[in-house]
């Protein structure tokens, strides 16, 4: 308890006393507000924009705090009302205006995708709904091409790492997502995903495809809500992520998680949960690392 009190009492005396000073200090002696600072000092990519989304959060400006949780901003109007509140003048300061537009970008680009991911993550499978039966059939002929599947609810399914007879029940955690995911890497890397099916039906460290794939499909949904994935993301485009770059993470994700647990050689498939924890660790740590970009290195489908 008195733990929780003194932490309590000293971000309270940092952000309402010890902060506002050092900022005021620095800017009289610097002539320049703390986001014009950051935006000289930092590299680009996730250096620069991490602080500056950390002095938007830290702001007791209304706008500056607005564009720290909005999902979606104007640039071309905020970004010049941020420029006039801090007397940031274009002439003096000429790259501002387009290094601070990429900043706000990226920044509200992050949360919207992370409504975008939630949405599709609490969207049930509905054997009712078209698109959705639709994606599935495509999973299968994609996977096992030549093979045809004798029924909708059939055996089969395992042969692709589902449970049971209805892949549909397989999708309760990461609803629609799970599939669009798999799908994408079935699609995008078709001798990748291959490649790792065939891994699955190793006679000693074999596992379910599919399973995993849904698995690692909650790990990135979990390193994107916890916001892990900030970095690489800033790093990776001057502007708002797209669903596409997270279903990249995701590939990158599958791969290196299968290498991870050939290396680690498990004793059994009861060995997954102690070894997904342990990888995600792993990631977490990678993630700490400002320069981290989580790019899939191996042959997209030839066009």
């Amino acid at each position: 308890m008195l733990t929780k009190f003194v932490i309590c009492f000293w971000n309270y005396l940092y952000m309402n006393i010890l902060r506002p000073m050092y900022k005021r200090i620095l800017r009289k002696w610097t002539g320049q507000p703390e986001i014009l600072r950051i935006t000289y000092a930092e590299a680009p990519g996730a250096a620069r924009t991490r602080k500056i989304e950390k002095s938007f959060k830290w702001s007791f400006t209304p706008l500056l705090k607005h564009l720290y949780t909005a999902l979606e901003v104007d640039v071309t109007e905020v970004v010049p009302q941020v420029m006039e509140l801090k007397q940031i003048l274009p002439e003096v300061h000429p790259h501002f205006a387009d290094t601070l537009s990429i900043s706000v970008s990226q920044i509200c680009g992050y949360k919207k995708l992370l409504a975008k991911v939630e949405a599709l993550r609490k969207e049930r499978y509905d054997s009712d709904n078209d698109d959705h039966e639709t994606k599935l059939l495509n999973l299968w002929d994609l996977m096992m091409p030549g093979t045809e599947l004798q029924q909708r609810i059939w055996k089969q399914w395992t042969e692709i790492g589902f449970q049971g007879k209805d892949p549909r029940t397989d999708f309760r955690g990461m609803g629609i997502l799970g599939l669009d995911q798999l799908l994408y890497l079935a699609k995008v890397y078709p001798n990748q995903a291959k490649h790792l099916l065939s891994q699955s039906q190793h006679p000693q460290y074999g596992f379910s495809y599919a399973i995993v794939g849904i698995n690692m499909t909650d790990m990135c949904y979990n390193l994107l809500k916890l916001k892990r994935l900030r970095g690489h993301f800033y790093n990776l485009r001057n502007d708002a992520p797209e669903l596409s770059d997270f279903h990249e993470v995701y590939c990158y994700v599958f791969v290196d998680f299968v290498t991870f647990w050939f290396d680690e050689k498990p004793k059994d498939i009861m060995e997954f949960e102690r070894l997904k924890d342990k990888y995600q660790k792993k990631m977490m740590r990678k993630l700490k690392n400002r320069s981290t970009l989580l790019v899939a290195n191996f042959k997209k489908r030839d066009s």
